[in-house]
């Protein structure tokens, strides 16, 4: 017989066998435990987990039967999985209230049913987000007038970063804030669902559509500009055109703006003259 180990990472979640015990088969015997994506990426040091619209938010686990069944009013017990190593988190082990005490990049929150079942999934604890700034000019994109199609061709279509740098300049160390989520939105051409059939939408480094990022370790955030050559800039007959695509990023504590977002970035658009 095997006792499962749920460990939970920020995308899947993996069952190790780590011993012996039975896992029972009836609905009310916990078989497996969840723990969703939490809320918000970061925690700001002296501060409570909060979702994005700045609410207080615990964590949540979601233990299921052998069944695959999800079982009402299970109770798992929270903890700060790496309080030997550091005092970064306190948790409270009955609610899931998560409270940030030091900066850690990625200290792991466990939940656990029983003896035999836990998840874990990391969490970082940051500094507060006080300003926003552009992080760099943004080089003009020259498209291209060939066919639209296949990876080089989007490559060649799709701007630099688009580069946003959230700070916290109160501390007595003033430095960029990590993990903070940073929403992107394009004003012109509006295209406010980010409909990849449009002229223009936004894109992450990997080409893929994507209208929010979270910052590194330096508070930087950025997000492509994807263009389709043959609609922007509009051909007018065989002369160079240029033209404006205007972004706008903002960024969120406690559910109030930061200072100096929303912030509007550009970046030049130029369709050379046809051959």
């Amino acid at each position: 017989m095997t006792r499962l180990l749920l460990l939970g990472g920020t995308a899947a979640a993996v069952f190790v066998a780590v011993g012996c015990a039975d896992v029972g088969t009836a609905p009310d015997i916990p078989a497996s435990i969840e723990l969703p994506p939490f809320p918000f990426p970061s925690v700001v040091v002296g501060d409570t987990l909060r979702n994005e619209a700045g609410v207080a938010t615990p964590v949540r686990a979601v233990v299921r039967n052998a069944a695959g069944d999800v079982i009402d009013g299970a109770r798992a017990t929270y903890v700060y999985a790496d309080f030997l190593r550091d005092s970064a988190f306190t948790v409270d082990t009955a609610t899931g209230i998560i409270v940030a005490r030091r900066v850690v990049a990625a200290g792991r929150i466990a939940a656990r049913i029983g003896t035999s079942l836990q998840v874990l999934r990391p969490l970082i604890a940051t500094v507060r987000p006080d300003s926003v700034a552009p992080a760099g000019a943004v080089d003009p994109l020259i498209v291209s007038l060939l066919p639209d199609t296949g990876r080089a061709r989007a490559e060649g279509n799709t701007s630099d970063d688009l580069p946003v740098l959230v700070r916290n300049n109160s501390s007595p160390t003033p430095g960029g804030v990590n993990g903070w989520l940073v929403r992107f939105r394009l004003v012109r051409p509006a295209n406010p669902a980010n409909d990849t059939s449009q002229a223009v939408f936004l894109v992450d480094n990997q080409l893929r559509p994507s209208t929010v990022d979270t910052t590194s370790p330096d508070g930087r955030a950025g997000r492509r500009v994807r263009v389709r050559a043959a609609r922007f800039p509009a051909p007018q007959g065989n002369a160079r055109v240029t033209d404006t695509v205007v972004v706008e990023a903002t960024v969120r504590y406690r559910g109030q703006l930061v200072t100096g977002t929303p912030l509007l970035l550009s970046v030049p658009i130029i369709r050379p003259a046809s051959q």
